[in-house]
């Protein structure tokens, strides 16, 4: 009768809760030492290092010294007709125990007549004197052993043997049944020439450890053969479960384990431990039944595995096709959406306008009224969440990610049943499933998701952070199953020192990195800290998750190619070009000015707003060694810059600049301020980028106003918009609000156009900062062009007189100022600027969307 692994873990865990290093009986088998790994088979077919055993028998050695423990495994070969068993004994000590100058030798009396009492051989056990071993012939050998002289040298043991082997003492004539032994080996344990532990890498193939605690180490100390004719069920089952006397012995030594002699006789065979536990488990069965139900480490047969490693590939590719799934549904519903609005277009023949009977009608009908309330539904879901002072992200971001760990989660559970270790690798084969989707969100030109939602790179990297968050608390449990089974099992310290655990967990070591490195406290204080740990995590996961599972190859591939080839997409798109700089005077701005190359300029001028990522080559570093920190550290560096503004006459690029205390911005201010007039400056320039790319058309009929706010340099984002809405449509019901510090911040856009941007009355500028009152640093109006423009604004009375403007925009009276114009308009808000300055603007405008108003929303930040 076969027990289940849960069934005799449970037993022997009953057993010792006496004492953690008693054993259940005098001599136990494999599954009192949970041997083998219930992972890697389904009997006690043990292999250790390069030997494979049937069974095995643990007894301990009681010494008044450390811990010992005799091993005893037996194998069964068959070879032309002759049958060989094969025994090999091991010693078991405690973790790295130092001997001292202690020697000890061990004999084993092969052959003997010792014999446990009862039926069954198999699982027969007890003590020497139960054996038939009897105290008078103990201390007959014992007396042998006390006399040899163990300082004589490597070879004392062998000099014991031979003395036992020329005389056999007459108490001891019974136990080996002739008038001398058959069969003597004498070892040495401790001391010269005793042999080594066995090391973790040399029993990587092993499926088990048999000892107990699962720390101790093993030594091989002696393999001994029988080999017979007689191949009948009977003759094999007594030689295979013979009973071996074994004579420890241990000479003093002033630094050794003991200060005098002692010796102790184990007699030690193997034991049929699914036999020998069955009438004790039926007796306990019903005690066990809850701890039983609790542990569920389930010892399943080949078939049973199999099945699991189907059901486990199975789940594995749901979870990655559930999101194609989803990619699906969502570009189908955006065909439809798109095929409704055309069809209604081709019915109506002429464009409502605001405040015509057809729009209040249609707002008022119980469409309209549904539409109204999903339009608040979603602008609810898009606002962000502030806990304990911390920022977690969009309530939208919150609500799908929970409800797609919960699908997670419930393909982490459906079907496991009562299997512990089912659960366990279910968690990390959903979580590895995620990788190529993971990736997907993470990248800038080869990012289909972003094209699928009219997004960017920027758009959908918050999804990015989302499922990171699930990955990894899939991860987390994963690798806290597994910790816990490993000590369950008592093997934790030598597992976890395998190469497949060890890589599992490195890659869980990889994901904690990951998600410290995000936090915002190390993004803020060192934006290089977690781009470089990201890149380089990004980089090793696939390949240490490939070796520590191979079913996970589909999904490790996926991801990593698609990685690469971003790479390698975004490398082809980046040109070197010869930059100018030019500092804005009385502020901490550098207008840079870049030429693109011919078949590129097309790019930049279709979609004002986008923005590029700008790196410096090696010539325009600081340092011209390139084993220098300050050289090297550029190679991670790929800053965000807005397309201020495109040359219509030629292929020049503007971008805006503030220098902060970034290496980047610290570079570029190093640069400006060494180049002289005409000087050319190497930067490398990749892109565009943005969600601008997607725009609806502002200049057309789908919108009746555009609400334009630009903070500091957002206006580099809303000033080409502003520009490009009234080039087509000088006629639209645009507004643009600038809030700077100064004066001479607003003054770059000067000279990229032929009227200053203060005469147009479009744009309500506003002046944060003291106007007059500093003199050096941001806000200083030291330079005629700051001097010119500050003049050119007190002219303008009243919208533009310094008192009123000389503050913060109120922004509340702007967007009601923009809204109260009718009911039906169609709104479109677009800022860029502070973080607080954008969340205050949503306040406002999301009042007007909880009363049913049409609003197009768009934030264009860089921060998370």
């Amino acid at each position: 009768m076969r027990y289940s692994f849960l069934e005799t873990v449970t037993l022997a865990a009953l057993a010792g809760l006496s004492s953690a290093q008693e054993l259940s009986s005098t001599i136990v088998g494999c599954a009192d030492v949970h041997c083998p790994n219930p992972e890697d088979s389904t009997d006690n077919v043990c292999t250790l290092v390069d030997r494979t055993f049937g069974d095995i028998g643990l007894a301990r050695v009681p010494t008044d010294i450390e811990e010992l423990s005799w091993v005893r495994g037996n194998n069964i070969t068959d070879d032309e007709g002759e049958r060989i068993i094969t025994s090999s004994f091991y010693l078991g000590t405690p973790f790295e125990l130092d001997t001292g100058d202690t020697r000890a030798c061990a004999a084993f009396f092969h052959q003997s007549t010792a014999r446990f009492p009862g039926d069954h051989v198999d699982t027969a056990q007890g003590t020497c004197e139960q054996a038939g071993v009897d105290s008078v012939c103990i201390d007959a050998l014992v007396a042998r052993a006390r006399a040899l002289r163990i300082e004589d040298g490597e070879d004392a043991c062998e000099r014991l043997q031979e003395d036992f082997l020329d005389n056999l003492d007459r108490e001891c004539r019974g136990v080996a049944g002739t008038d001398r032994w058959e069969s003597v080996t004498v070892r040495p344990i401790f001391g010269p020439g005793a042999p080594d532990v066995i090391l973790s890498s040399d029993n990587l193939t092993s499926n088990c450890w048999p000892i107990e605690p699962k720390q101790h180490d093993l030594a091989f100390i002696e393999s001994h053969e029988v080999t017979t004719r007689n191949l009948t069920a009977a003759n094999t089952n007594d030689l295979f479960y013979d009973v071996t006397p074994i004579l420890t012995v241990f000479y003093g030594a002033e630094n050794g384990l003991v200060a005098n002699f002692s010796s102790q006789m184990t007699c030690l065979k193997v034991v049929n431990s699914s036999v020998a536990l069955e009438a004790i488990i039926e007796e306990q069965r019903e005690d066990e039944e809850g701890a039983a139900a609790a542990i569920h480490f389930l010892d399943l047969d080949q078939a049973a595995k199999q099945s699991r490693r189907q059901a486990l590939n199975y789940y594995g590719f749901v979870a990655h096709g559930s999101v194609l799934i989803v990619l699906i549904l969502f570009s189908v519903y955006r065909a439809g959406a798109y095929l409704v609005r055309r069809s209604r277009r081709d019915r109506t023949s002429y464009a409502a306008v605001p405040g015509s009977p057809v729009l209040k009608e249609q707002r008022q009908s119980a469409l309209g009224s549904w539409s109204a309330t999903t339009r608040s539904a979603v602008w609810w879901l898009g606002d962000e969440v502030t806990f304990l002072g911390r920022n977690w992200g969009q309530r939208g971001e919150l609500v799908l990610g929970s409800l797609w760990a919960v699908w997670l989660l419930f393909l982490c559970v459906i079907g496991t049943g009562h299997d512990y270790l089912h659960l366990t690798k279910r968690f990390g084969i959903v979580a590895v499933s995620q990788l190529p989707i993971q990736y997907v969100l993470a990248l800038k030109k080869f990012n289909p998701v972003a094209l699928i939602f009219r997004s960017s790179h920027e758009g959908v990297n918050r999804w990015h952070r989302v499922l990171g968050r699930v990955i990894y608390y899939l991860m987390c449990l994963h690798a806290a199953f597994y910790l816990n089974y490993y000590y369950q099992m008592g093997i934790l310290g030598r597992r976890i020192i395998d190469i497949v655990p060890a890589l599992g967990l490195t890659a869980f070591i990889g994901m904690v990195l990951l998600n410290t490195t995000a936090l915002s406290i190390i993004r803020r204080y060192s934006y290089r800290i977690f781009f470089i740990t990201h890149l380089i995590v990004a980089l090793a996961l696939p390949p240490v998750v490939f070796v520590h599972h191979r079913s996970s190859t589909f999904y490790v591939v996926e991801a990593l190619a698609l990685f690469i080839i971003d790479l390698a997409l975004r490398k082809m798109d980046t040109f070197t070009t010869d930059a100018s700089f030019v500092p804005i005077p009385g502020s901490n701005l550098i207008k840079i000015v870049a030429p693109v190359p011919p078949q590129k300029i097309s790019r930049f001028r279709e979609s004002p707003g986008t923005h590029v990522y700008l790196s410096v080559p090696a010539s325009s570093r600081p340092s011209p060694s390139a084993f220098s920190a300050a050289h090297y550290i550029f190679e991670f560096m790929f800053n965000p810059f807005t397309i201020a503004s495109v040359d219509e006459h030629s292929t020049d690029l503007t971008l805006i600049a503030r220098c902060r205390n970034g290496p980047m911005t610290q570079n570029l201010t190093r640069l400006a301020n060494g180049s002289t007039a005409g000087m050319k400056i190497h930067l490398s320039i990749e892109g565009p980028y943005g969600c601008a790319a997607r725009f609806p058309n502002f200049a057309g009929p789908e919108f009746d106003q555009i609400l334009l706010v630009a903070g500091g340099v957002g206006a580099s984002f809303v000033l080409p918009v502003y520009r490009s809405v009234l080039g087509e449509n000088p006629g639209a019901g645009v507004t643009m609000v600038w809030a700077v510090r100064s004066a001479s911040e607003a003054t770059w856009p000067a000279s990229d156009v032929s009227q200053s941007i203060l005469e147009d009355d479009k744009v309500q500028l506003y002046l944060t900062g003291d106007i007059l009152g500093s003199t050096s640093g941001t806000g200083s109006l030291s330079g005629g062009d700051a001097e010119l423009e500050v003049d050119h604004l007190s002219q303008r009375q009243p919208k533009y007189s310094p008192d009123r403007n000389r503050r913060r925009p109120d922004l509340r009276k702007i967007v009601d100022d923009v809204f109260k114009h009718g009911v039906e308009e169609r709104i479109a808000v677009l800022v860029c600027g502070p973080e607080g300055m954008a969340d205050e603007l949503r306040r406002h405008v999301g009042t007007w969307v909880r009363k049913g108003r049409k609003v197009w929303w768009h934030n264009e930040s860089f921060e998370w």
